[in-house]
This record gives C-alpha cells, structure tokens and sequence, in this order.
C-alpha cells in the first residue's frame, strides 16, 4: 500500500521475462528529484541485474567445468612428463 501522494513511481513494461509483464518501482524521496533519464537508466540496470541473477547456476557450472579442464590437463601433462623422464632415464 502505498502511503501519500508524493511518490515517483516507475513501472517498467518490458521485463524481458516470460513470467513477469511489468516492474513497478517507487523511488525513495532524496532520489526523485533526478531527471527522467537517469531513472529509467537506474530501472534498467536494475532489472538487468535481476536477470543475471538467474545465471548464477550456469555462470557456477562453468567454473565447475573449467576447473575440471583444468586439473584435468595438468594431469595428462604431468603424466607426459613422467612417460618423457622415464624413456630419458
């Protein structure tokens, strides 16, 4: 509920989500002052930021799988190595 009748409000139509169709978003008082463009780049920045949110698995997964590369190609190397020093010694 919204309480007065002073408030900035936003409402943000293109969520770039399937689930949702509109962000409403109420601006605190120290900050209504700012131009109309500099709060839509603020609802925009934060809408994006929602939608990262939602790639933390997969963003996870890929440090999972890069680490597994990793660890994986230092081990042939190692083994490399140690096939290499045994025909040399």
């Amino acid at each position: 509920m919204v309480k007065g009748v002073n408030k900035t409000v936003i409402e943000v139509n293109n969520t770039g989500s399937k689930m949702f169709e509109k962000i409403v978003l109420y601006v605190t008082p120290e900050y209504g002052n700012l131009s109309a463009k500099q709060l839509r780049r603020a609802a925009s920045n934060l809408v994006l930021s929602f939608d990262e949110v939602k790639n933390y698995r997969s963003l996870r997964k890929r440090f999972k799988t890069k680490r597994f590369l990793f660890f994986s190609a230092l081990g042939l190397l190692s083994l490399a190595m140690i096939v290499i020093l045994s025909f040399i010694l």
